[in-house]
Protein backbone atom coordinates (compact mmCIF):
# COMPACT_ATOMS: atom_id res chain seq x y z
CA UNK A 1 0.00 0.00 0.00
CA UNK A 2 1.18 3.55 -0.81
CA UNK A 3 1.67 6.04 1.79
CA UNK A 4 -0.51 8.72 2.47
CA UNK A 5 0.20 11.75 1.28
CA UNK A 6 -0.07 14.79 2.69
CA UNK A 7 -3.43 16.15 2.18
CA UNK A 8 -4.54 12.86 3.61
CA UNK A 9 -2.42 12.91 6.42
CA UNK A 10 -3.85 16.19 6.90
CA UNK A 11 -7.38 14.99 6.64
CA UNK A 12 -6.81 12.00 8.67
CA UNK A 13 -5.28 14.78 11.81
CA UNK A 14 -8.68 16.65 11.19
CA UNK A 15 -11.28 13.86 11.61
CA UNK A 16 -8.97 12.47 14.51
CA UNK A 17 -9.08 15.86 15.76
CA UNK A 18 -5.36 15.64 16.35
CA UNK A 19 -2.51 18.24 15.04
CA UNK A 20 -4.87 21.00 15.22
CA UNK A 21 -2.56 22.88 17.00
CA UNK A 22 -0.09 25.79 14.86
CA UNK A 23 3.13 26.71 16.91
CA UNK A 24 5.11 29.97 15.54
CA UNK A 25 8.45 30.58 16.81
CA UNK A 26 9.92 33.63 15.67
CA UNK A 27 13.73 34.85 15.36
CA UNK A 28 14.95 38.39 14.93
CA UNK A 29 18.31 39.04 15.25
CA UNK A 30 20.28 42.40 13.59
CA UNK A 31 23.37 44.07 14.12
CA UNK A 32 26.62 45.54 12.28
CA UNK A 33 29.52 43.58 11.74
CA UNK A 34 33.05 45.14 11.10
CA UNK A 35 35.93 43.78 9.13
CA UNK A 36 38.73 43.43 11.95
CA UNK A 37 36.80 43.36 14.97
CA UNK A 38 36.31 39.84 16.29
CA UNK A 39 39.69 39.72 18.12
CA UNK A 40 38.76 42.90 20.45
CA UNK A 41 38.93 40.90 23.21
CA UNK A 42 41.18 38.38 24.53
CA UNK A 43 38.92 35.78 25.10
CA UNK A 44 37.63 36.55 21.60
CA UNK A 45 41.20 35.17 20.30
CA UNK A 46 39.65 31.94 18.80
CA UNK A 47 37.56 33.83 16.68
CA UNK A 48 40.66 34.93 14.59
CA UNK A 49 41.09 32.81 11.54
CA UNK A 50 45.16 31.38 11.27
CA UNK A 51 45.75 30.43 7.83
CA UNK A 52 44.01 33.78 5.99
CA UNK A 53 46.16 37.14 5.03
CA UNK A 54 44.49 39.53 7.22
CA UNK A 55 47.16 42.12 6.21
CA UNK A 56 44.26 43.65 4.56
CA UNK A 57 40.55 44.55 6.18
CA UNK A 58 38.48 40.99 5.78
CA UNK A 59 35.04 40.12 7.65
CA UNK A 60 34.53 37.11 8.69
CA UNK A 61 31.57 36.33 10.61
CA UNK A 62 28.76 33.20 10.94
CA UNK A 63 25.85 31.87 12.71
CA UNK A 64 24.60 28.98 13.21
CA UNK A 65 20.97 27.80 12.60
CA UNK A 66 19.80 25.85 15.73
CA UNK A 67 23.16 25.17 17.21
CA UNK A 68 27.12 24.23 16.60
CA UNK A 69 28.39 21.15 16.59
CA UNK A 70 31.23 19.61 18.62
CA UNK A 71 34.03 17.81 16.43
CA UNK A 72 37.24 16.58 15.94
CA UNK A 73 40.37 19.22 15.91
CA UNK A 74 44.18 18.79 15.68
CA UNK A 75 44.39 17.40 19.05
CA UNK A 76 46.81 14.22 19.35
CA UNK A 77 43.70 12.69 20.76
CA UNK A 78 41.88 13.04 17.43
CA UNK A 79 44.59 12.64 15.25
CA UNK A 80 45.59 9.04 16.21
CA UNK A 81 44.08 6.25 14.41
CA UNK A 82 42.57 4.57 17.52
CA UNK A 83 39.26 5.00 18.66
CA UNK A 84 38.76 5.66 22.16
CA UNK A 85 36.65 7.41 24.89
CA UNK A 86 38.62 10.57 24.93
CA UNK A 87 37.80 11.43 21.04
CA UNK A 88 34.00 11.96 21.94
CA UNK A 89 35.21 13.37 25.28
CA UNK A 90 37.22 16.30 24.21
CA UNK A 91 35.61 17.75 21.17
CA UNK A 92 35.79 21.32 19.84
CA UNK A 93 33.43 23.89 18.92
CA UNK A 94 33.33 24.33 15.14
CA UNK A 95 32.70 28.22 15.26
CA UNK A 96 36.35 28.27 16.13
CA UNK A 97 38.64 30.42 13.43
CA UNK A 98 35.77 31.56 11.48
CA UNK A 99 35.58 35.29 13.01
CA UNK A 100 32.65 37.27 14.52
CA UNK A 101 29.76 34.57 16.19
CA UNK A 102 26.34 36.23 15.23
CA UNK A 103 25.69 33.56 17.68
CA UNK A 104 23.30 30.40 17.90
CA UNK A 105 19.45 31.16 16.76
CA UNK A 106 18.28 28.07 18.43
CA UNK A 107 15.69 28.10 15.38
CA UNK A 108 14.53 24.29 16.94
CA UNK A 109 14.09 25.66 20.68
CA UNK A 110 10.00 25.25 20.61
CA UNK A 111 8.91 25.22 24.53
CA UNK A 112 5.67 22.69 25.37
CA UNK A 113 2.97 22.79 27.42
CA UNK A 114 2.55 20.10 29.63
CA UNK A 115 0.97 18.99 33.26
CA UNK A 116 2.62 20.00 36.14
CA UNK A 117 5.43 18.44 37.17
CA UNK A 118 8.32 19.44 34.76
CA UNK A 119 10.09 22.25 36.40
CA UNK A 120 11.76 23.21 32.95
CA UNK A 121 8.82 23.50 30.84
CA UNK A 122 5.81 25.97 30.48
CA UNK A 123 3.03 25.06 32.46
CA UNK A 124 -0.55 25.64 31.70
CA UNK A 125 -3.30 25.54 34.29
CA UNK A 126 -6.20 25.92 32.56
CA UNK A 127 -8.31 23.95 30.17
CA UNK A 128 -6.39 21.16 27.91
CA UNK A 129 -8.06 22.20 24.30
CA UNK A 130 -6.02 24.53 21.54
CA UNK A 131 -8.04 27.94 22.58
CA UNK A 132 -6.22 28.21 25.49
CA UNK A 133 -2.87 27.05 24.50
CA UNK A 134 -0.57 30.59 23.06
CA UNK A 135 0.51 29.44 19.54
CA UNK A 136 4.31 30.33 21.09
CA UNK A 137 4.25 27.17 22.66
CA UNK A 138 3.21 23.71 21.36
CA UNK A 139 0.26 21.68 22.85
CA UNK A 140 1.57 18.18 23.46
CA UNK A 141 4.96 16.97 23.33
CA UNK A 142 4.06 14.56 19.73
CA UNK A 143 3.27 17.19 16.88
CA UNK A 144 5.54 17.96 13.88
CA UNK A 145 8.22 19.89 12.97
CA UNK A 146 6.68 21.60 9.72
CA UNK A 147 9.31 24.09 8.56
CA UNK A 148 11.80 26.84 8.79
CA UNK A 149 11.36 30.45 6.56
CA UNK A 150 14.19 32.80 7.05
CA UNK A 151 14.67 35.80 5.72
CA UNK A 152 18.40 37.82 5.63
CA UNK A 153 19.25 41.07 5.10
CA UNK A 154 22.56 42.12 4.45
CA UNK A 155 22.72 46.59 3.61
CA UNK A 156 26.15 48.79 3.63
CA UNK A 157 25.53 51.89 6.24
CA UNK A 158 25.41 55.48 5.07
CA UNK A 159 28.67 56.26 6.34
CA UNK A 160 31.23 53.75 5.94
CA UNK A 161 34.75 55.14 6.62
CA UNK A 162 36.74 55.09 4.07
CA UNK A 163 40.36 54.21 4.48
CA UNK A 164 42.23 57.38 2.76
CA UNK A 165 45.64 57.40 1.22
CA UNK A 166 48.93 57.79 2.67
CA UNK A 167 50.74 61.43 3.05
CA UNK A 168 53.19 59.64 0.89
CA UNK A 169 51.11 58.90 -2.15
CA UNK A 170 49.86 62.44 -1.63
CA UNK A 171 53.09 63.96 -1.26
CA UNK A 172 54.82 62.84 -4.38
CA UNK A 173 51.28 64.26 -6.03
CA UNK A 174 51.65 67.74 -4.48
CA UNK A 175 55.32 68.35 -5.26
CA UNK A 176 54.43 66.44 -8.91
CA UNK A 177 51.85 68.70 -9.87
CA UNK A 178 52.78 72.21 -7.68
CA UNK A 179 56.33 71.36 -6.87
CA UNK A 180 55.04 72.57 -3.03
CA UNK A 181 57.47 71.62 -0.32
CA UNK A 182 55.71 73.88 2.07
CA UNK A 183 52.80 71.15 3.34
CA UNK A 184 53.67 69.10 5.42
CA UNK A 185 51.98 65.81 6.95
CA UNK A 186 50.50 67.31 9.91
CA UNK A 187 48.72 69.38 7.55
CA UNK A 188 47.49 66.23 5.39
CA UNK A 189 46.37 64.61 9.59
CA UNK A 190 44.53 67.88 10.06
CA UNK A 191 42.55 67.80 6.89
CA UNK A 192 40.89 64.79 7.87
CA UNK A 193 40.49 64.95 11.61
CA UNK A 194 37.15 65.57 13.11
CA UNK A 195 38.38 67.42 15.41
CA UNK A 196 41.60 69.40 14.37
CA UNK A 197 41.39 73.01 12.88
CA UNK A 198 41.80 72.76 9.15
CA UNK A 199 44.69 74.04 7.14
CA UNK A 200 44.51 77.21 5.55
CA UNK A 201 42.75 77.52 2.39
CA UNK A 202 45.27 77.09 0.00
CA UNK A 203 46.59 74.20 1.60
CA UNK A 204 43.68 72.69 1.97
CA UNK A 205 42.37 73.19 -2.14
CA UNK A 206 46.22 72.09 -3.06
CA UNK A 207 45.18 68.32 -0.73
CA UNK A 208 42.06 68.44 -2.47
CA UNK A 209 43.13 68.53 -5.68
CA UNK A 210 45.51 65.90 -4.89
CA UNK A 211 43.40 63.95 -3.90
CA UNK A 212 41.42 64.40 -6.81
CA UNK A 213 43.80 63.14 -8.98
CA UNK A 214 44.72 60.27 -7.01
CA UNK A 215 41.08 59.02 -7.28
CA UNK A 216 41.18 59.37 -11.27
CA UNK A 217 44.13 57.04 -10.88
CA UNK A 218 42.56 54.69 -8.88
CA UNK A 219 40.51 52.43 -11.64
CA UNK A 220 37.39 51.82 -8.91
CA UNK A 221 37.23 55.24 -7.72
CA UNK A 222 35.25 54.00 -4.70
CA UNK A 223 35.84 50.55 -2.87
CA UNK A 224 34.72 47.28 -4.42
CA UNK A 225 32.73 45.81 -1.71
CA UNK A 226 32.35 42.01 -2.57
CA UNK A 227 30.99 39.38 -0.21
CA UNK A 228 30.56 35.20 -0.33
CA UNK A 229 26.98 33.73 1.53
CA UNK A 230 27.85 30.08 2.26
CA UNK A 231 24.94 27.98 3.86
CA UNK A 232 26.04 24.63 4.29
CA UNK A 233 25.63 21.51 6.88
CA UNK A 234 27.64 18.35 7.40
CA UNK A 235 26.58 15.65 4.83
CA UNK A 236 25.75 12.88 7.84
CA UNK A 237 24.17 13.68 11.23
CA UNK A 238 26.98 15.30 13.98
CA UNK A 239 27.66 15.44 17.74
CA UNK A 240 26.81 17.79 19.95
CA UNK A 241 28.37 17.23 24.07
CA UNK A 242 25.47 18.14 25.62
CA UNK A 243 23.12 15.90 27.86
CA UNK A 244 20.12 16.55 26.03
CA UNK A 245 21.50 15.56 22.20
CA UNK A 246 20.43 12.05 21.76
CA UNK A 247 24.76 11.39 22.24
CA UNK A 248 24.70 8.15 22.81
CA UNK A 249 21.75 7.24 19.98
CA UNK A 250 23.88 8.92 17.81
CA UNK A 251 27.09 7.74 18.48
CA UNK A 252 25.79 4.30 18.40
CA UNK A 253 24.12 5.15 14.67
CA UNK A 254 27.16 7.07 13.27
CA UNK A 255 28.05 10.61 13.53
CA UNK A 256 30.45 12.59 11.68
CA UNK A 257 33.51 14.71 13.21
CA UNK A 258 34.84 16.44 10.77
CA UNK A 259 35.53 20.31 11.34
CA UNK A 260 34.96 22.74 9.00
CA UNK A 261 37.72 24.91 10.31
CA UNK A 262 40.14 22.67 8.36
CA UNK A 263 37.75 20.84 5.75
CA UNK A 264 35.18 23.33 4.38
CA UNK A 265 37.49 24.79 1.16
CA UNK A 266 38.88 22.96 -1.26
CA UNK A 267 42.82 23.49 -2.13
CA UNK A 268 44.71 23.86 -4.81
CA UNK A 269 46.58 20.21 -4.28
CA UNK A 270 43.38 18.63 -3.74
CA UNK A 271 43.65 18.56 0.25
CA UNK A 272 40.34 20.61 1.73
CA UNK A 273 41.57 23.53 4.02
CA UNK A 274 39.79 25.91 6.78
CA UNK A 275 40.69 29.01 8.94
CA UNK A 276 42.64 26.51 10.75
CA UNK A 277 44.32 24.21 8.92
CA UNK A 278 43.95 21.53 6.66
CA UNK A 279 42.99 17.54 6.20
CA UNK A 280 45.85 15.13 4.71
CA UNK A 281 45.06 12.75 2.26
CA UNK A 282 44.84 9.38 2.53
CA UNK A 283 46.29 9.11 -1.17
CA UNK A 284 48.23 12.01 -1.58
CA UNK A 285 50.41 12.01 1.46
CA UNK A 286 51.19 8.49 1.65
CA UNK A 287 54.90 9.80 2.26
CA UNK A 288 53.71 11.07 5.41
CA UNK A 289 53.91 7.48 6.98
CA UNK A 290 56.07 4.87 6.13
CA UNK A 291 53.79 2.32 6.92
CA UNK A 292 51.76 3.53 3.57
CA UNK A 293 48.36 5.69 3.40
CA UNK A 294 47.34 6.94 6.60
CA UNK A 295 44.03 8.08 8.34
CA UNK A 296 43.51 10.87 7.54
CA UNK A 297 44.37 13.46 9.83
CA UNK A 298 44.21 17.67 10.86
CA UNK A 299 47.33 19.44 10.55
CA UNK A 300 47.39 22.92 11.81
CA UNK A 301 46.45 24.64 15.37
CA UNK A 302 43.83 24.50 17.72
CA UNK A 303 41.93 26.08 20.77
CA UNK A 304 43.04 25.05 23.88
CA UNK A 305 45.04 25.15 27.02
CA UNK A 306 49.00 24.72 26.91
CA UNK A 307 51.06 22.86 29.45
CA UNK A 308 51.84 26.56 31.44
CA UNK A 309 48.31 26.93 31.77
CA UNK A 310 48.00 29.82 28.67
CA UNK A 311 44.60 29.63 26.75
CA UNK A 312 45.48 30.35 23.34
CA UNK A 313 45.82 29.09 19.89
CA UNK A 314 48.61 26.07 20.01
CA UNK A 315 50.24 23.71 17.78
CA UNK A 316 48.21 20.28 16.58
CA UNK A 317 50.06 17.32 17.57
CA UNK A 318 50.59 14.39 15.20
CA UNK A 319 51.07 10.94 16.59
CA UNK A 320 54.08 9.25 15.46
CA UNK A 321 55.08 5.49 15.33
CA UNK A 322 58.09 4.24 16.92
CA UNK A 323 61.02 5.13 14.17
CA UNK A 324 59.15 7.40 12.20
CA UNK A 325 60.64 10.22 10.34
CA UNK A 326 58.24 10.29 7.51
CA UNK A 327 56.86 13.10 9.02
CA UNK A 328 59.22 15.49 9.44
CA UNK A 329 58.00 16.95 12.41
CA UNK A 330 56.27 16.01 15.42
CA UNK A 331 53.95 18.77 16.05
CA UNK A 332 51.17 19.95 13.11
CA UNK A 333 52.23 23.90 13.02
CA UNK A 334 52.53 22.91 8.95
CA UNK A 335 49.10 24.95 8.18
CA UNK A 336 48.55 24.44 4.47
CA UNK A 337 49.87 22.04 2.29
CA UNK A 338 53.25 22.10 0.23
CA UNK A 339 52.88 24.37 -2.70
CA UNK A 340 50.47 26.04 -1.28
CA UNK A 341 50.00 29.41 0.59
CA UNK A 342 48.36 31.61 2.91
CA UNK A 343 44.34 32.43 1.85
CA UNK A 344 44.15 35.80 0.37
CA UNK A 345 40.79 37.66 0.35
CA UNK A 346 40.63 36.46 -3.17
CA UNK A 347 41.00 32.83 -2.26
CA UNK A 348 38.01 33.28 -0.05
CA UNK A 349 36.04 34.84 -3.26
CA UNK A 350 36.58 32.20 -5.33
CA UNK A 351 37.97 29.05 -4.13
CA UNK A 352 35.50 26.00 -4.45
CA UNK A 353 33.77 24.11 -0.99
CA UNK A 354 34.44 20.71 0.36
CA UNK A 355 31.77 19.02 -1.19
CA UNK A 356 32.64 15.54 -0.93
CA UNK A 357 31.64 15.88 2.85
CA UNK A 358 29.41 18.84 2.91
CA UNK A 359 25.67 19.88 1.65
CA UNK A 360 25.97 23.44 0.36
CA UNK A 361 22.31 24.83 -0.04
CA UNK A 362 23.89 28.42 -0.82
CA UNK A 363 26.82 29.81 -2.17
CA UNK A 364 26.77 32.73 -3.45
CA UNK A 365 28.86 35.91 -4.21
CA UNK A 366 27.24 39.63 -3.94
CA UNK A 367 28.56 42.87 -4.87
CA UNK A 368 27.73 46.19 -2.84
CA UNK A 369 28.76 49.75 -3.16
CA UNK A 370 28.12 53.21 -5.25
CA UNK A 371 30.03 51.30 -8.69
CA UNK A 372 27.55 48.40 -8.28
CA UNK A 373 24.72 50.24 -7.76
CA UNK A 374 23.71 48.33 -5.16
CA UNK A 375 23.11 48.70 -1.16
CA UNK A 376 21.73 45.46 -0.04
CA UNK A 377 21.36 42.15 -0.83
CA UNK A 378 18.72 39.79 0.11
CA UNK A 379 18.34 35.79 0.20
CA UNK A 380 15.60 33.15 1.74
CA UNK A 381 15.78 30.11 3.13
CA UNK A 382 12.78 27.82 3.75
CA UNK A 383 13.11 24.20 5.24
CA UNK A 384 10.17 22.25 4.62
CA UNK A 385 10.84 19.62 7.24
CA UNK A 386 7.39 17.91 7.99
CA UNK A 387 9.33 15.35 10.61
CA UNK A 388 7.05 14.21 13.34
CA UNK A 389 8.72 15.16 16.81
CA UNK A 390 8.15 13.57 20.32
CA UNK A 391 9.58 15.43 22.97
CA UNK A 392 8.59 17.72 25.93
CA UNK A 393 11.82 19.29 26.24
CA UNK A 394 11.87 23.00 24.18
CA UNK A 395 15.32 21.60 22.58
CA UNK A 396 13.43 19.51 19.60
CA UNK A 397 16.75 18.18 18.55
CA UNK A 398 16.53 15.95 21.81
CA UNK A 399 13.34 14.27 19.77
CA UNK A 400 14.56 10.62 18.89
CA UNK A 401 12.73 11.12 15.96
CA UNK A 402 15.17 13.58 14.39
CA UNK A 403 18.17 11.74 15.43
CA UNK A 404 18.30 10.33 11.78
CA UNK A 405 19.05 14.00 10.04
CA UNK A 406 21.25 16.90 10.18
CA UNK A 407 19.05 20.08 11.61
CA UNK A 408 22.69 21.49 12.24
CA UNK A 409 23.49 24.61 9.84
CA UNK A 410 26.12 26.64 9.59
CA UNK A 411 26.41 29.78 8.15
CA UNK A 412 29.40 31.98 6.79
CA UNK A 413 29.63 35.24 5.69
CA UNK A 414 33.14 36.63 4.26
CA UNK A 415 34.04 40.13 3.00
CA UNK A 416 36.39 42.82 1.21
CA UNK A 417 36.47 46.11 0.06
CA UNK A 418 39.48 44.77 -2.09
CA UNK A 419 42.09 47.04 -0.53
CA UNK A 420 42.81 48.83 2.42
CA UNK A 421 39.16 50.44 3.08
CA UNK A 422 37.45 48.93 6.07
CA UNK A 423 34.43 46.75 5.48
CA UNK A 424 31.43 47.28 7.27
CA UNK A 425 27.63 45.56 7.14
CA UNK A 426 24.45 45.83 8.59
CA UNK A 427 22.62 42.60 9.30
CA UNK A 428 18.67 41.49 9.91
CA UNK A 429 17.88 38.04 10.35
CA UNK A 430 14.12 37.11 10.74
CA UNK A 431 12.54 33.46 11.01
CA UNK A 432 9.73 31.67 11.62
CA UNK A 433 9.28 27.68 12.94
CA UNK A 434 6.24 26.49 12.44
CA UNK A 435 5.11 22.99 14.48
CA UNK A 436 1.83 21.40 14.91
CA UNK A 437 0.53 19.76 17.60
CA UNK A 438 -2.31 18.60 20.09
Amino acid sequence: MAPFNTNQVKYIQAVAGRQQHTTLKAINVNGVLTSGTYPTHPWDAHRVPQTFNLSDPLLLAQFALHEYPHAWDASGVHNNDTLEAADFENVAGTHVGFGENIGELRALDVPCAVELGGATRTHIHARADDEWIPSTVRATPDGFLKSLNLKLRLTLPTNIPVAHPSWSEIEAILKRETGSTTIQSIDYDAYWSPTTANPVASVRDAIKAALDLYARSHPMHTPHYEFRLIMFRNRINTYRATASSNNLDAIRNGVSLLNPAYDLFMGQTGRPRGPLGYRTSPKLDKNLDPNGAPAPYYSGVRWGTDSSGVTGYIDGVIPQAAGDAGHHYTSGEKKFPDGEATLTHRDLMTMPLNKNDYVVMRDVRFFLGQAQGKSHFEDVFDFDFNDPINTADTDLMTSDTLADKNYRWHCVLIGTSNGRDPVHLNYEIRGTTACQSG
